[in-house]
């Protein structure tokens, strides 16, 4: 009878086990001890632990037995398989790097700026409408710088008499002649006269020389010469140089006063 009671009550501590788990699958995961039955047999109890509630029980089914406690088994638990661990993904693709931003549109390159107009080189100045070569004009600024030195007006270049020079040196060197008096012309005055030239005073110099700078000279040691060159009551002047003769080139100046 009392094997019946502790079955019974063994059962129901396993059908409560059932009932409370939920599913017979429940009962599994209870605790499984193993008990010595008085006839020799095994008791198998199923719970979620050996509560105090069970201990109370078990001892009122075993009171008058002495019950060798520590014959109590309690099995290992089946190893659950443990779960294979998730393949791990192969490792993320690192994020694509955002496209470029649209190239900046080249900015327009700096205009240089513009250079400063360069001021061209003035244009010498020309002197004055003379119609004088420059070895001519060369002459004229000798003797103009010479009559400054001792303060006196520059001359004036008349064309009327540059033509009738140069007609002079020309003269002397085709008839071979060095003087005022010409075979074609006569004196200077009469020549000045013949071209329709006026004065009031007039006077007459001839040189020959490789260079205007050597006739030049020449002229300012001959008192004569000097004198006309710094003669205050001159004011015009016509000068004619003309290349060829013995001496390389020949010179004719002729002055008038007005």
């Amino acid at each position: 009878m009392k094997l019946k009671k502790a079955t019974i009550a063994l059962m129901a501590l396993f059908i409560s086990c059932v009932l409370l788990s939920g599913t017979v699958l429940a009962a599994s995961q209870c605790d499984r001890y193993v008990l010595p039955d008085p006839q020799r047999g095994k008791l198998f109890v199923f719970t979620k632990g050996l509560t105090p509630t069970l201990l109370r029980i078990l001892r009122d089914i075993f009171k008058d037995t002495s019950f060798p406690w520590e014959l109590i088994a309690k099995p290992a638990k089946p190893v659950t398989p443990s779960t294979p661990p998730a393949e791990q993904p192969a490792e993320q693709p690192s994020k694509p790097e955002p496209p470029p931003a649209e190239p900046e549109q080249p900015q327009e390159p700096e205009q240089p700026e513009t250079p400063p107009e360069q001021e061209l080189p003035k244009e010498p100045e020309a002197p004055p409408a003379t119609g004088l070569t420059e070895l001519e004009q060369q002459m004229l600024d000798l003797i103009n710088a010479e009559r400054a030195k001792v303060g006196l007006k520059p001359l004036a270049a008349d064309p009327r008499l540059t033509e009738q020079a140069r007609l002079k040196s020309k003269d002397m060197i085709d008839k071979g002649y060095f003087a005022h008096q010409s075979p074609t012309y006569g004196s200077p005055f009469d020549q000045m006269a013949a071209a329709g030239i006026t004065y009031r005073t007039a006077g007459e110099n001839l040189a020959g020389a490789q260079s205007v700078e050597l006739a030049h000279k020449n002229l300012m040691l001959s008192d004569g010469h000097r004198r006309n060159i710094l003669n205050p009551a001159f004011d015009s002047i016509g000068i004619g140089i003309i290349e060829g003769g013995p001496y390389g080139m020949m010179f004719t100046q002729m002055f008038i006063g007005n």
